[in-house]
């Protein structure tokens, strides 16, 4: 289940990209938080242009956003929507640049990593006032927002998106081996099993690949499986020493040098993924690789997570993104319209091409399952529904992702055992932690 009982963006995959820069001093103030803004910020009488922000992600996203705003400026002829698409590249140091001159767009997309920073300075708006007055039903909603986009009691954000993790079977290495499709309650064990039938040495063919592997993506839910975790329940500090940690790592390692049914990430480097070549039956990647995986030319589908046979548990990581008003703007009230359709139906279905759309009745809808098919698109947003866990998010993430890194890489080397490899990057970790200002608490 989600996280708080604890979801590409990505090192840098497509839209997880996470960037973390030093914040801009001498920032101006966000209007108060505890209702939705009035005067200079309110609504204005005539025809008013909202500058929306975001980084480009190529021309078919640009193109789904752009035919997603159309309608609402169809229906409000008062509001016209100008998108500016920039380069992910320095993105949020342009931002911050802008916010401090007075001259940010008035909505930017948004990463769980820099939500903190930016409201704990004023730079966004606290959309809550504005979901309470408007009553939005946020349990309409089957993904969760406060993990990511809440922050000392306010609202940060409007749901863009969710996506992460995602099992890929190929069907037809199954069909050849004599074997039947994964059941849905199957085990780390029968993992195990169809991996040690399906890998074929002779022809470079693996039972089981996983990319990205590090924490805090596919190894991940291994850690989580064990009953482990990455960090403490505050994110601010690290607990990858623990021994089911440990064990979920080791038990990864092992994937690759005990059961030698999956390559190790060096030696991949320079080649495709092997998955999409055919040469992998059972594929740990993220959601945003299902467009290429579609081009692939052979039969596939997605699989449930499987559960640790002995704790019962089965983890996928998650994370979404967002839209969030800057608090600079001179027409809160017109801003808030826009995310709030962006959030809503028409939003969530104008964009669910492109990521998987938090309103329930949206994912669970036939024309989003039509949008996947022949696979079986429910599978995928079940297990992030009921099993969903998110990354860890914090607004060091880029700079302890970082660290954890290069130093688990160390274990899918043989380089380290995990124990060497888990220290080092627990005493890394801590000390980044130990840097953070104090302003950015939750």
């Amino acid at each position: 289940m989600w996280r708080r009982t604890v979801v590409p963006s990505p090192g840098r995959s497509a839209l997880w990209l996470l960037v973390i820069v030093l914040l801009v001093a001498c920032t101006p103030v966000a209007a108060p938080g505890g209702a939705p803004a009035t005067g200079d910020t309110g609504a204005a009488t005539g025809p008013v242009e909202i500058r929306l922000a975001s980084y480009g992600l190529g021309d078919a996203w640009n193109k789904a956003l752009e035919d997603t705003i159309q309608p609402f400026m169809d229906e409000n002829p008062n509001i016209q929507v100008k998108i500016e698409f920039r380069p992910i590249d320095g993105y949020w140091d342009k931002l911050q640049t802008e916010y401090a001159a007075g001259t940010a767009p008035d909505i930017t997309i948004n990463q769980m990593n820099w939500v903190v920073p930016g409201a704990a300075r004023g730079m966004f708006v606290d959309l809550q006032p504005f979901i309470d007055r408007d009553q939005i039903d946020m349990g309409a909603y089957f993904y969760p927002m406060e993990p990511e986009w809440g922050w000392q009691g306010g609202m940060y954000g409007g749901l863009l998106y969710a996506g992460g993790q995602a099992l890929y079977i190929n069907k037809d290495l199954l069909a050849e081996a004599g074997l039947d499709f994964p059941a849905d309650d199957w085990t780390w064990d029968d993992m195990l099993a169809y991996a040690r039938q399906l890998t074929d040495p002779d022809n470079n063919q693996w039972g089981i690949h996983m990319s990205p592997l590090n924490v805090p993506y596919w190894s991940t839910s291994f850690i989580h499986g064990m009953g482990g975790t990455v960090l403490n329940e505050t994110n601010d500090q690290c607990t990858l020493t623990g021994e089911e940690a440990r064990a979920g790592l080791q038990f990864v390692a092992d994937l690759i040098f005990a059961h030698n049914v999956m390559p190790s990430p060096s030696s991949l480097q320079g080649q495709e993924n092997p998955f999409l070549t055919g040469k992998v039956a059972i594929y740990f990647g993220g959601t945003w690789q299902e467009g290429q995986i579609r081009e692939a030319g052979f039969d596939w589908d997605f699989a449930h997570m499987p559960a640790n046979a002995t704790t019962g548990i089965r983890r996928v990581q998650m994370g979404s993104n967002a839209w969030s008003i800057i608090s600079t703007t001179q027409h809160q009230e017109e801003a808030w319209q826009v995310v709030k359709f962006l959030m809503g139906e028409g939003g969530q279905r104008g964009m669910m091409k492109n990521g998987v759309p938090g309103l329930t009745s949206v994912v669970e809808s036939q024309e989003y399952r039509d949008l996947h098919a022949p696979q079986n698109i429910e599978v995928l947003w079940s297990d992030f529904a009921n099993y969903g866990h998110d990354y860890y998010p914090t607004p060091d993430t880029d700079e302890w992702w970082t660290a954890v890194g290069q130093e688990l890489s160390a274990i899918w080397s043989g380089e380290a055992t995990v124990e060497e490899a888990t220290e080092r990057a627990c005493e890394a970790i801590d000390e980044i932690f130990s840097r953070r200002p104090a302003e950015w608490t939750r």
